[in-house]
């Protein structure tokens, strides 16, 4: 595809927008998450992880806390070796932990 500038602004807007498209990163969180865990707003990288003395995990993402069991079995790889969460609120106001993602030692 060949784009024409007619202009010296035109071609330096299509310059900028060019290096500012090359320069987002390829992939985001959101490209990664299971649809099974992820309803487009569900998941984020936890903002705190408090491991306490029982072995369970207090977990803060997007401002919700869950704690996620010392024996948590369904613990899935992150790609980016973070701890993410996929939470959801109810309408009860409790905290629904839908998936948990790690990195090594976490």
């Amino acid at each position: 595809m060949r784009l024409r500038c007619t202009g010296r602004l035109c071609c330096i807007a299509l310059i900028a927008v060019w290096a500012g498209a090359a320069a987002q990163p390829q992939a985001h969180a959101h490209d990664w998450y299971p649809l099974e865990c992820c309803a487009d707003r569900d998941c984020a990288p936890a903002d705190s992880v408090v491991r306490r003395d029982d072995g369970s995990y207090l977990v803060t993402s997007r401002g919700l806390s869950v704690a996620i069991p010392g024996d948590y079995r369904n613990w899935r790889q992150a790609p980016d070796g973070r701890l993410h969460v996929c939470l959801r609120q109810l309408r009860s106001g409790s905290v629904y932990l839908i998936c948990a993602f790690r990195g090594p030692g976490v």
